[in-house]
């Protein structure tokens, strides 16, 4: 029984990370802050501090409920959302301080870049309707294959952001009511 409650709880909080992930990138994106979107955050936090399953469940359901706002194209990036609940779930498995951190936000970045390529080729040719665009461009012109300019952008588009996205992880997961939380659940956090 307390592991259920354990689970719906944290099943609770990944609802909130998920509607995180979309009202924050929204905001920003409103905003228009260039190679910031804060949009992953809420599933690299539940991937980093929960067992690896709950990142991905996160990640997906963002993707989810993007698709329903704004049109189907959305859900296709839930894959790379998924793999980047991944990668920072493995990376944060002994410890995350500021140097895993970094690390970590540099992997979520170079992997999870190389998934949404791939989505980003078959869906718009490579493309992100970003300032990274230009920068494909560039490098499309100087006669590099269309992957590689197309991964290059993904990777200078994401970094900052996946970088920045796993600092405030590290920092929110300090919080003395967080860390009493993670505690009141006991089974439900990372093995």
């Amino acid at each position: 029984m307390e592991e259920r409650k354990a689970e719906l709880k944290v099943l609770t909080l990944c609802a909130i990370a998920v509607a995180m992930n979309v009202m924050l990138g929204t905001f920003i994106a409103f905003m228009n802050i260039p190679l910031v979107y804060l949009s992953g955050i809420g599933t690299i936090f539940i991937a980093v501090n929960f067992k690896m399953k709950y990142g991905v469940l996160t990640g997906f359901t963002t993707h989810l409920l993007l698709a329903i706002i704004h049109g189907p194209s959305s859900l296709a990036f839930g894959l790379s959302s998924m793999v980047n609940a991944i990668v920072a779930n493995l990376c944060s498995r002994r410890k995350f301080d500021v140097k895993q951190a970094i690390l970590t936000g540099i992997l979520v970045s170079l992997i999870g870049s190389f998934v949404s390529v791939w989505i980003r080729l078959i869906l718009y040719g490579g493309f992100s309707n970003s300032i990274t665009d230009v920068l494909i461009l560039a490098i499309r012109s100087s006669g590099v294959a269309m992957f590689f300019a197309a991964y290059i952008g993904a990777v200078t588009d994401s970094i900052i952001d996946k970088i920045l996205s796993c600092l405030l992880v590290m920092q929110l997961s300090k919080l003395p009511q967080l860390q009493k939380f993670f505690i009141s659940i006991g089974k439900g956090v990372k093995e």
